[in-house]
């Protein structure tokens, strides 16, 4: 059965192609008649609206109903009462009953609130059957009123809003909707508007109380801020924009933080306001409350359902310790690292030749230290670091410190070793050095050893590298490679080193110690070790070179190390060693031995047997992530492998009609269950899809991110697989990546309508900024 058919017969939900197109907004709509069933003499006046109840998994949605709704409701001819009065009073009525508000008597709550009517809420359902980015979107709830003093429900009313078609409705607003927020996608304006077409339906299906006149109150059809941007550092701005009546006075308000912000009419019933933030403004969690206002007459407001706000003009403290140390190509900068500060997001390295002036940003990390590679020789510069956090607050710089690159001529080494010798400062070896039996090399932090082609360091004794503070670095002298460390029937104690450009960088024959905290790179052979004893090889990170580590006839212990992007992993020959807890994955083979061996629990970037790269290995236990962050689980052995082609395609129709049927019934775990099963039966573009659509709809984006980049890599040319790669990244705020797999997907499908508009989005933000 071919992908397409399998899609058209099996799955109910097609792939819908996202398509923005304007659609009557819903308060130029036909308003439903308020339900002539409404009793208005029964309608209460002083009316409080107690907090929704949510049947449904999506976080926070019953509270940004019940805030739309409030927003529409406060526009009728009721006293309501303002929803943070609700709340407080709420709670303390519910400590000291013991009892949640919708168990108590409707009279009871309305004593303690100050109200005589009550209106109760609930999101029956919501729905997103989606491509990635929503195709349909629907809501329903349920909202009905108790008049307290008679404890007679008065009205109860149900209804619905969908959206088809993946359209986002558009408004006036949209057209400075970046002038305003640069933070919400496509999917909370998706959502935000549903919600407030919803409440607005509800809304009209409600009376006036009987010998209440309408009240004319001003019209707001919408509202955007960017509380989303929260947090608000010193001199950062908060927007607010609002469509609605012409012509009248509209402020908005940060909570009771700051209230009565102007707001001006830049085009016909569009209005904008803007807070700048001082130094000394602290707030936190305060919702956006915009207001409209006929002069000397009544006054709408609505709440900003997208988010609350908080300003934070607070910097962190300043970061202590700082140290710089030149070196020969650099200059390294250090401090310690701030603790006890949730919010830090940076670290930022200054740079002067002058000791108190002229100070400007080198380079930015979120580490303690920082390698400055652009200094020019024969100059002093001093150093200064300033701590970043989430709201951009700076804080005070610290003293400077002051270093300059190492001016002096390496120096050269040759020979045999002749006494113990420590090494610290710069060297070059043109051939060898020897290093003969009974004596001790040591090298000290910071030391850098060049090599000339060929030359090589021969060790027969002992050696030691103290390089944990800062590493021992051993790189070719120019372009071409050098021979590397070589050890025979000596001991080694390495913590902390460098190895670039090696034909072998580390050769241990009948060598006993220990290495660790190491990083090997760019050498034919990373580490090569043969014979007993053998070193314990710990904490390493190996990349790049075409083997990372060869064994043969050892016993050696290779534990806690980072393997990966090598054209072999580990390579093995009669190896009765140890091999556990490692990272090896993204290597062309990532373990492969001559004869067939068990080794431990590792990382090989999948639990699947099939996908680990392994060549006569025997694997049981296996790392579901990175180490240390992954757990020990069994590893999983495709049962399919040897199924012949007939039988592969039997199962994987059984397969594809059960997680259909799953898919359907909106049980995500299981079908994506069988999803994962037929994946190893036979790997589909279709699959793919519709795992990653399992995976988002059971909120683990970084699982369904995880399967399209997968499916992507396979099926590079599938259009439905990277348009939802693409999608998705943008959702979750990663646009340099999104932008690059949009051009790619316009490469393919060079009339996506959607996909060309969320390029020019993204453009305009980039102009906007």
């Amino acid at each position: 059965m071919s992908p397409e058919k399998m899609k058209k017969s099996i799955f109910i939900i097609p792939v819908i192609a996202f398509v923005l197109t304007f659609v009557v907004p819903l308060w130029q709509a036909r308003a439903d008649a308020p339900d002539a069933s409404i009793n208005k003499a029964e309608l209460p006046r002083m009316v409080a609206i107690l907090p929704f109840q949510n049947e449904t998994e999506e976080v926070e949605l019953a509270n940004k109903a019940r805030k739309a709704f409030y927003n529409h409701f406060s526009s009728k001819s009721y006293t309501e009462i303002k929803l943070p009065i609700v709340d407080e009073k709420a709670v303390q009525l519910e400590k000291s009953s013991g009892k949640k508000i919708y168990e108590l008597k409707p009279g009871d709550v309305c004593d303690a609130i100050g109200c005589d009517g009550l209106v109760y809420g609930k999101i029956i359902d919501f729905k997103k059957v989606y491509a990635i980015v929503y195709s349909q979107l629907s809501v329903e709830a349920e909202v009905w009123m108790v008049n307290a003093k008679t404890g007679k429900e008065v009205f109860r009313i149900r209804d619905s809003v969908k959206y088809h078609g993946g359209g986002v409705p558009m408004s006036p607003l949209d057209a400075i909707m970046t002038a305003i927020s640069t933070a919400m996608n496509l999917r909370e304006i998706q959502q935000i508007r549903l919600i407030s077409e919803l409440a607005y339906k509800l809304n009209e299906k409600i009376p006036s109380p009987e010998g209440i006149a309408a009240e004319q109150r001003p019209l707001i059809k919408e509202v955007l801020t960017n509380a989303k941007e929260t947090p608000f550092g010193k001199g950062k701005i908060v927007r607010a924009g609002l469509e609605g009546d012409k012509e009248l006075v509209a402020t908005f308000s940060i909570g009771n933080f700051k209230k009565g912000i102007p707001m001006k009419e830049t085009k016909t019933g569009i209005y904008m306001g803007e807070y700048l933030v001082m130094p000394g403004d602290n707030t936190r969690d305060m919702p956006v409350i915009v207001s409209l206002k006929k002069p000397g007459g009544y006054e709408t407001e609505w709440i900003d359902v997208s988010g609350v706000v908080t300003i934070d003009t607070t910097p962190p403290p300043p970061a202590g310790g700082l140290k710089a140390r030149g070196f020969q190509d650099r200059i390294e900068v250090s401090w310690e690292t701030l603790k006890n500060v949730p919010d830090l997001k940076i670290y930022k390295v200054l740079r002067s030749e002058q000791p108190l002036s002229g100070y400007k940003e080198t380079g930015s990390t979120e580490l303690n230290t920082y390698e400055d590679r652009t200094p020019d020789k024969d100059k002093t510069y001093y150093y200064r670091v300033i701590a970043i956090d989430q709201a951009d607050n700076e804080s005070e710089p610290q003293d400077a410190v002051r270093a300059s690159l190492v001016g002096k001529e390496p120096v050269a080494l040759a020979g045999d070793l002749e006494k113990d010798t420590i090494l610290s400062g710069i060297y070059t070896i043109e051939d060898e050095f020897v290093v003969p039996k009974g004596l001790t090399l040591t090298i000290e932090q910071g030391t850098r050893i060049m090599f000339d082609e060929a030359a090589s360091l021969i060790v027969y004794g002992k050696l030691i590298m103290n390089g944990k503070e800062s590493p021992v670095e051993f790189f070719p002298s120019g372009t071409e490679q050098w021979s590397g460390i070589i050890m025979e029937n000596g001991s080694i104690a390495a913590g902390g080193f460098r190895i670039k450009g090696a034909e072998t960088a580390l050769y241990m024959k009948e060598t006993e110690g220990l290495i660790e905290g190491g990083i090997i790179t760019e050498s034919d052979t990373g580490i090569f070790v043969i014979g007993t004893p053998a070193p314990v090889i710990k904490n390493l990170s190996i990349s790049q070179n075409e083997t990372g580590i060869e064994l043969q006839k050892t016993d050696a212990g290779i534990i806690w190390n980072n393997i990966f992007q090598n054209k072999d992993g580990v390579s093995m020959r009669d190896f009765s060693g140890e091999i556990k807890d490692n990272n090896i994955f993204n290597n062309g083979k990532n373990i492969a031995s001559e004869s067939l061996v068990k080794i431990g629990a590792n990382y090989f970037g999948s639990i699947h047997v099939e996908e680990m790269r392994l060549e006569n290995v025997n694997v049981v236990k296996a790392y579901n992530l990175r180490v240390p962050d992954g757990k020990i689980v069994d590893a999983v052995l495709n049962p399919y492998v040897s199924m012949t082609q007939e039988d592969r395609r039997n199962k994987l129709t059984e397969l594809a009609i059960e997680a259909g049927n799953y898919f359907r019934q909106r049980n995500y775990g299981k079908a994506s269950t069988l999803f994962e099963e037929s994946l190893k039966v036979n790997p589909s573009a279709d699959v793919y899809y519709y795992l990653a659509l399992c995976y988002q709809e059971m909120k683990d984006d970084d699982n369904a991110l995880k399967i399209l980049r997968e499916g992507v890599e396979k099926f590079p040319k599938d259009s439905t697989l990277v348009k939802s790669l693409g999608l998705l990244l943008y959702q979750k705020g990663n646009e340099e990546e999104a932008k690059n797999v949009f051009n790619e997907l316009i490469r393919l499908s060079p009339e996506d309508r959607q996909v060309k508009f969320l390029l020019e989005r993204m453009k305009n933000t980039v102009n906007s900024e």
